[in-house]
């Protein structure tokens, strides 16, 4: 860093999408915003219509530099909390200084615990980025080739959400050596999928495993997608004499 380059303590994303930045101590000169790709500016914190992408974040023509690794579970939950179609978050890149990532969002299921034994699935989420809902829903389960869905019990408290689904009516069609399940909340119509997106674990595929369980000859075992979807994969399993 430049000599006389402030460095701020902490950096967020607030829930109206306005950049929160404390400093050890009081400053001036603007803050502004750079697009990576395209080299679009913007001077304030105010980050409401910024496009998707990279933005680097400078003060007084400098890199900012921040303390702040702007991870925090709790805090983006809570933002999660809030309708919207674009997320922003904030983070610090391997030079120490601060950038917003933006991207486009839909509704779904954040996955907070899964639990795989006695021949279910059990599944607690919260929703983000969409409407609280209240009343009977359905844990639904979808092949990607082949099978119709099948669908568990589950319920909506607010912003809450279980599922159950029992693992036999999946490997009760099995036919090919293996079938991938997408795992979806169904209320009025409506599908809402299940991912774990809000966490810093990156590879989840190949970092989260879950345990499997067996029907008859067919291991049935939740994953994470390449996506951080949650899906559950059905292998036919040759007998071993």
């Amino acid at each position: 860093m430049a000599p006389g380059v402030r460095r701020a303590v902490t950096s967020r994303v607030d829930n109206h999408d306005v950049l929160r930045i404390e400093w050890p101590e009081p400053v001036d000169g603007k803050i502004v915003l750079r697009h990576v790709e395209t080299g679009e500016e913007r001077e304030g914190t105010d980050l409401a219509g910024l496009r998707p992408g990279i933005w680097t974040v400078s003060h007084r023509d400098e890199p900012l530099a921040t303390d702040d690794p702007g991870f925090s579970m709790d805090g983006l939950l809570a933002y999660a909390e809030t309708p919207r179609d674009r997320e922003i978050r904030a983070f610090r890149t391997s030079l120490g200084t601060l950038a917003l990532t933006v991207r486009d969002v839909e509704p779904y299921v954040e996955v907070t615990a899964v639990v795989s034994d006695d021949g279910v699935i059990e599944i607690d989420g919260v929703i983000a980025y969409g409407e609280p809902i209240e009343g009977a829903a359905s844990l639904v389960a979808v092949a990607r080739k082949g099978p119709e869905p099948v669908s568990g019990a589950a319920l909506f408290r607010g912003r809450r959400f279980e599922g159950v689904l029992q693992i036999e009516p999946m490997a009760r069609t099995q036919v090919r050596r293996r079938v991938f399940w997408d795992l979806h909340a169904e209320v009025a119509g409506v599908r809402l999928p299940l991912a774990a997106r809000l966490d810093d674990i990156t590879d989840k595929k190949t970092k989260v495993r879950f345990p499997a369980q067996r029907v008859g000859q067919v291991r049935v075992r939740p994953y994470y997608t390449d996506t951080d979807s949650l899906a559950v994969a059905l292998t036919f399993e040759e007998e071993t004499s």
